[in-house]
């Protein structure tokens, strides 16, 4: 038998599925007999390895009781395989129809080789530096760390940790390859040894990679056959347990391969790397999370400055300073309060939620001002300028973003489409799932002109790729939308999810199965989260009432739900399955009658309708029920 390709999975099941498709199709390539396929189960709860068992007979699975660690989840597997070759395959990697044959015949072109790794593109198109690398040296790791190597990547010294002397389409022996896809000779791994079961994540590659180049071997980066790796889908990477994780990861290979000065440096090297890596992660989550919601505050705020002292310039009146910082500050609070509420940041940016949120913070400007007491009070017009300029201003800044960056802010066109690559046995059901989850399909089968008439669609910001057109249709596909600005997800053949994505704004949850009106959809999120709001003043106000439910309607749980720690109606859960209804907050009462259903399929049936048809209304009349009932 030629090859044992090698798959650890840990709760992917959706990518897992992508990656066995592909990867069966690849060995059918290399013709009957010659290949393998072994699934390790670390101890999923998502019911992975039965879903395997189930799906994909010709598939070895092995389960395992506990979460054993990359590693010593693919050392059980090697010690159960047979091939002369064995590829460790990451579950969230895509493979085209030829890769393995074109793979296994640069492996056996020359006896050098141990180890072979190819390019790796995530799910947006880019191109995964981690496909080579290099010795991490102290220097070379704190580089990487601290991300020295951004400023010069093609430097083999401020970049040797991602070999950046080798260009990403030049083959080339490299020192350490990615254990996402590592292609070695059994022959190899008997002499050196497999993984080391002490790192329990990330780093096993790299010591192994080290090894085997200490063995006489060769690691060799092969660029004729890229894949497709949704780089952190099955890992998370850049969590804080990430970090963490890493950071151990370092330290055992450092305290391993390096000795004396070499190890204590390396060991501050990753410490103060880290620390540079988390602060700058730290800034740039908060910036790009916040960052338009500052602008919208700053805006507002020059507003409220400039509305005031252009009136006192005007009409000759002396405004004070203090009334004019503290009118700026209120105009500046209206504009986050509103633009919150309505949903004014949210990308592509609506027009009807823009329009709207203008004018209410121009509203809600206006009636906090009407608070402050006639000493702090300044012109009555000036108030008015600001409230208009207020109202105007979001259409007019995100104008303004959207010409000067249109690769990164757009318009949303009423309800868009969603374009599909699909085989033609699958077009109907796809198309019926599209309509009910997001959209109007468009077949982009159909267009003239191929990827570049994608770009021209105004109303087209999502696409689907069927997996069912194999492996080399996907990466092309996601490859084209990244040239075009699109954002492409994956459909498996087995499941009915769209995974994948290059838009940073887009949520993971943008297209889901959970219908138009669904908890799903971040619009539907806040409508709930404004019941809550509204109730929760209601009983603070007013009280809990003298219901049979007055215990759960206290002042104290309203305080909770207020907050956002609670929300008022949630899922009864507790059924098969109800793992993927939308995630909320603890709930008060459960869906339907408030009460907790014993009937499992009656339970199932009020959540699920719940997930794909929330309305606020019915919110609001269980709630009033449950207060006078």
């Amino acid at each position: 038998m030629k090859l044992s390709v090698i798959v650890v999975s840990y709760n992917v099941k959706g990518y897992l599925g992508l990656c066995l498709d592909s990867a069966l199709v690849a060995m059918d390539r290399l013709g009957e007999g010659q290949s393998e396929l072994i699934v390790f189960d670390n101890a999923s709860s998502d019911g992975s390895a039965e879903w395997v068992s189930l799906n994909y007979p010709q598939v070895q699975v092995m389960e395992s009781e506990e979460n054993l660690g990359f590693s010593a989840g693919n050392n059980a597997a090697i010690r159960a395989s047979k091939g002369e070759w064995v590829l460790l395959l990451n579950p969230d990697t895509v493979v085209p129809e030829d890769t393995f044959v074109e793979v296994l015949a640069r492996a056996e072109s020359d006896g050098r080789i141990g180890a072979i790794g190819v390019p790796m593109y995530d799910g947006a198109g880019q191109w995964l530096p981690e496909s080579k690398r290099g010795m991490p040296t102290p220097w070379a790791s704190f580089c990487r760390l601290s991300g020295l190597w951004r400023l010069a990547p093609k430097s083999p010294a401020l970049n040797r940790y991602y070999a950046g002397h080798v260009a990403p389409d030049e083959t080339a022996e490299v020192e350490v390859l990615s254990g996402a896809f590592m292609w070695m000779r059994r022959k190899a791994l008997d002499q050196v040894g497999l993984l080391d079961e002490s790192f329990f994540m990330y780093g096993e590659d790299i010591d192994l990679s080290i090894r085997i180049l200490n063995g006489g071997w060769v690691n060799q980066y092969f660029s004729g056959a890229p894949i497709v790796h949704f780089k952190g889908e099955s890992t998370k990477k850049g969590s804080l347990s990430y970090v963490r994780i890493f950071h151990g990861a370092m330290r055992i290979f450092s305290e391993k391969h390096f000795a004396g000065g070499q190890a204590l440096a390396m060991r501050w090297m990753i410490r103060v790397g880290i620390q540079l890596r988390a602060i700058a992660a730290f800034v740039q989550g908060r910036v790009r999370r916040h960052a338009l919601q500052v602008l919208d505050a700053l805006m507002a705020m020059v507003m409220g400055v400039g509305g005031v002292r252009l009136h006192a310039v005007w009409s000759g009146l002396e405004h004070p300073w203090g009334a004019t910082w503290l009118v700026a500050g209120l105009a500046s609070l209206a504009s986050v309060l509103a633009g919150h509420w309505f949903g004014m940041r949210d990308r592509p940016f609506v027009p009807l939620r823009t329009l709207v949120g203008g004018a209410a913070s121009g509203v809600v400007f206006v009636l906090l001002y009407a608070l402050l007491p006639e000493s702090l009070r300044v012109s009555r017009l000036s108030v008015g300028v600001v409230a208009v300029f207020m109202g105007l201003m979001p259409w007019g800044l995100r104008m303004l973003l959207v010409s000067l960056r249109p690769s990164r802010f757009r318009w949303r066109s009423g309800r868009p489409q969603v374009g599909v690559l699909c085989q033609d046995h699958r077009k109907e059901d796809i198309r019926k799932w599209v309509q009910s989850a997001y959209g109007s399909v468009l077949d982009l089968n159909d267009l003239k002109g191929g990827a570049s008439s994608w770009s021209r669609s105004a109303v087209l910001e999502v696409a689907l790729c069927d997996a069912g057109l194999g492996g080399t249709a996907v990466l092309n596909a996601i490859m084209q939308s990244k040239n075009v600005g699109l954002d492409m997800r994956v459909i498996p053949e087995k499941m009915w999810v769209a995974l994948g994505g290059n838009r940073r704004e887009s949520a993971p949850d943008a297209l889901m199965s959970w219908g138009a009106d669904g908890l799903g959809r971040v619009e539907r999120r806040r409508a709930k989260r404004r019941v809550d709001v509204a109730w929760s003043l209601w009983i603070l106000v007013v009280g809990p009432g003298r219901g049979l439910h007055g215990q759960e309607m206290k002042r104290r749980v309203a305080w909770h739900v207020l907050l956002g720690r609670r929300t008022w109606v949630g899922f009864h859960e507790g059924w098969e399955g109800s793992d993927r209804l939308p995630k909320l907050s603890d709930a008060v009462f459960s869906v339907g009658t408030g009460h907790r259903m014993e009937e499992e399929s009656e339970a199932k049936r009020l959540d699920l309708r719940y997930a794909f048809d929330f309305g606020w209304m019915r919110e609001v009349e269980l709630l009033m029920t449950l207060r006078t009932d």
